[in-house]
C-alpha cells in the first residue's frame, strides 16, 4: 500500500512539473519588433517569451459568400506550395506584423486572395486579446481556433484590442486572423495569452494522496 501511494505521489508530482504555471499571462508584442526570422519567402519565424514559444506563418484561406463557411487552404504559403501568386510571407514592421505578397502589400488584407496569419504555439493556451494596428472604420477580421472557423466579419473598430476570451472557442494550440473583403486590411500589434489552468483532477488526486499519508500517520501512532 505504502508503495502504491508512493507511486501516486510521483505522478502527480511529474504532472505538476510538467504542466504551466496556473493563469500566467504571457504577452507578444509585435509593434517594435519582437519576431526572429528570415525575410522574402522564408516563412521561420518565431518568439519566445516567458518560456512560450509562437510560430508565425503567413497563408491564405476561402470566403465564398456565405457564412459560415470559410475554410483554410494553406496555413504557410512560405514552401512556394501556394502558386507564384499565391505565395506569401510574414512581414514585420515598426507597428506590427501582417502579409506580404508578389504583388501585395505589407498588411493582412483580401486583395489577390485573402491573406491569413497563424499563430501555433508549442502547447495549448487560453488566447485573451489582440491588438489591431493600421486600422480603418470598416476593416473586419475572421478567426480560426486549431483550424476551424469560429467566427468571421468582425469589426475591429470599437472592439480593438478584441477580447479573445468571447469567442465560443478560446483555447487551443493556434489561431489565426484572416482578411477576405477588398477593403480590409490591418496588423497585428499584439496577442496576449493564457496558460491553461492546471486540470482539477490532479489537484483532487494531490488532496486524496494528501488525506491518505494523514490517515496512515494517524492509523501508525493510534
Amino acid at each position: 500500500m505504502h508503495r502504491f501511494i508512493k507511486k501516486l505521489a510521483t505522478i502527480a508530482v511529474a504532472t505538476l512539473i510538467a504542466m504551466p504555471a496556473v493563469a500566467a499571462t504571457t504577452s507578444f508584442d509585435f509593434r517594435n519588433g519582437g519576431l526572429l526570422g528570415n525575410g522574402n519567402y522564408d516563412g521561420n519565424y518565431a518568439a519566445t517569451v516567458n518560456d512560450l514559444t509562437v510560430s508565425v506563418t503567413a497563408g491564405r484561406y476561402r470566403a465564398p459568400d456565405g457564412a459560415p463557411n470559410d475554410t483554410i487552404i494553406d496555413a504557410d504559403c512560405s514552401d512556394g506550395g501556394c502558386g507564384y501568386f499565391g505565395d506569401r510571407y510574414v512581414r514585420q514592421v515598426n507597428a506590427g506584423i501582417g502579409i506580404a505578397g508578389r504583388f501585395d502589400g505589407s498588411s493582412i488584407d483580401g486583395n489577390y486572395g485573402n491573406d491569413l496569419i497563424t499563430f501555433a504555439f508549442d502547447r495549448v493556451i487560453d488566447f485573451s486579446r489582440v491588438v489591431f494596428t493600421g486600422v480603418d472604420w470598416n476593416d473586419r477580421f475572421d478567426v480560426f481556433v486549431d483550424g476551424a472557423l469560429v467566427q468571421e466579419e468582425i469589426r475591429i473598430a470599437g472592439n480593438n484590442p478584441f477580447n479573445l476570451a468571447s469567442l465560443a472557442i478560446s483555447s487551443g494550440q493556434s489561431i489565426s486572423f484572416g482578411a477576405d473583403g477588398r477593403f480590409d486590411n490591418f496588423r497585428i500589434g499584439a496577442i496576449q495569452v493564457s496558460s491553461v489552468p492546471l486540470p482539477a483532477g490532479a489537484l483532487l488526486l494531490l488532496s486524496g494522496l494528501f488525506g491518505l499519508g494523514v490517515m496512515r500517520r494517524r492509523g501508525a501512532t493510534a
